[in-house]
């Protein structure tokens, strides 16, 4: 990484950390609104190369969808944020595993919501889980823990 990449890096990590603070009693329609606007800022002025660009996009799509559950959005608002995540891609496994996760326990309070689209979500994740190096230090973990997930929600695998 370059030192004018790694200088962008500590800047975006910097101005997440402030909004997070300065966020933290919001309403999820106030709070979406300045991730927008930091986003917005990010995109045009300090993030030069695509892959900053997309993995700045990612970050607060994946922040956003964590309020969005933390906030009990409906689905309209929910649905949106899952959607955008899914065209952005995950930064990582641990966010796939996030994502999966926080759909399927919106679910299990959402029981009006037909919980098929989470149960896919969290195949692909143990798919995706599965086919990471044995020796990667995620892999055992990330699958228990998905495991126990699908304990507490009822939802098996489709196979089962």
């Amino acid at each position: 990484m370059s030192k004018a990449s790694e200088r962008r890096s500590k800047e975006v990590a910097r101005a997440f950390d402030q909004l997070i603070v300065a966020t933290s009693d919001d309403s999820f329609e106030i709070l979406e609104g300045k991730y927008k606007e930091l986003e917005r800022h990010l995109l045009r002025s300090l993030l030069k190369t695509a892959f900053e660009r997309k993995e700045a996009q990612r970050r607060i799509a994946e922040r956003l969808f964590t309020e969005a559950f933390a906030h009990n959005c409906p689905w309209p608002v929910f649905g949106r944020l899952l959607r955008r995540i899914q065209r952005l891609g995950y930064s990582n496994a641990e966010r796939r595993y996030h994502v999966a996760c926080l759909y399927a326990m919106w679910c299990e309070r959402h029981r009006e919501h037909d919980p098929r689209e989470a149960r896919r979500l969290l195949d692909e994740t143990e798919r995706h889980l599965l086919r990471l190096p044995r020796s990667n230090r995620l892999r055992q973990g990330l699958l228990e823990a998905l495991a126990e997930k699908r304990r507490e929600t009822g939802l098996r695998p489709l196979d089962e």
